[in-house]
């Protein structure tokens, strides 16, 4: 018997699986993973899910919103106007942390997560997949959840259980945002450049978006960058769910615009996970 019959013998007598995965039992093993490491650092997400949407309702919602007249945002309170908008913020944030030091780290020294399961019969795909349903799906309908919670504390929801789409609306900017966050992380030779990504793209994103003020009062030359935004047509999906106020657009043009966004970034980011990772 050779060495590799004896190995073959040994897994089978333990019950080891050596089949390759189908393409859903491999993203689904990439996703626990993802899950398995949150269970270790999930109290660190308490700030961002539940105190920060609180320190921004009562100090800009509640604190400025004293001094702002209504006309000005629709007709609504001014908590009510940036509610929507916050709950759809921290899916952005989140994804700061999920999508790019993590990704950053899993080709280098930072524990190379990516480098440790291609040695598994996982392959770069599988990955990228197990990573995107983590942070674009898991995070948001769980944290979003907490900060929607959260937030009808302070009465801010014009209608009842419609503002629930608010949680469905951020999803979809973490969806559209999450492969394209990848993609850069995954471009990225030198950890000094990381920051590029929160000041070029997380931060910019976060405040020129609709949610603390009006789209329509931004200057007519950067008109085209708030509507390129998927935080401002998310905004606009959730506060259509939680204000009943009318989106800027059909919800169909929001969501067709986010999924063809997400679409592309899949391909994007797939491509350039494979050309790290095909050796």
């Amino acid at each position: 018997m050779t060495a590799l019959d004896s190995a073959s013998t040994e897994s089978a007598s333990l019950g080891v699986d050596r089949t390759a995965p189908t393409a859903a039992q491999a993203a689904w093993r990439a996703f626990n993973l993802q899950l398995a490491l949150y269970k270790h650092v999930w109290h660190g997400t308490v700030f961002t899910s539940v105190l920060l949407p609180i320190l921004y309702m009562v100090s800009i919602g509640i604190g400025v919103g004293a001094y702002i007249d209504s006309s000005s945002v629709g007709g609504l309170t001014y908590a009510e106007f940036i509610a929507p908008g916050l709950i759809c913020s921290v899916a952005v944030m989140m994804l700061g942390n999920d999508m790019v030091f993590p990704v950053f780290g899993g080709y280098a020294d930072w524990g190379g997560g990516y480098l440790a399961q291609r040695a598994t019969p996982l392959r770069p795909v599988d990955m990228l997949n197990g990573h995107l349903a983590y942070a674009a799906v898991f995070r948001p309908f769980t944290n979003c959840t907490i900060v929607a919670v959260v937030l009808a504390l302070f009465g801010v929801y014009t209608t009842s259980w419609w503002a629930a789409f608010a949680v469905i609306a951020a999803a979809l900017v973490s969806a559209s945002l999450a492969p394209w966050l990848h993609f850069w992380a995954s471009s990225l030779k030198n950890d000094a450049n990381l920051n590029m990504i929160f000041r070029f793209a997380v931060m910019p994103i976060s405040l020129f978006s609709g949610v603390f003020f009006p789209a329509s009062e931004m200057p007519g030359f950067l008109q085209p960058l708030v509507w390129a935004s998927p935080l401002w047509h998310g905004t606009e999906l959730a506060r259509a769910a939680t204000a009943d106020v009318a989106p800027a657009l059909p919800p169909f043009a929001h969501i067709a615009y986010l999924a063809a966004l997400a679409v592309a970034g899949w391909f994007a980011a797939r491509w350039r996970i494979q050309k790290r990772l095909n050796f």
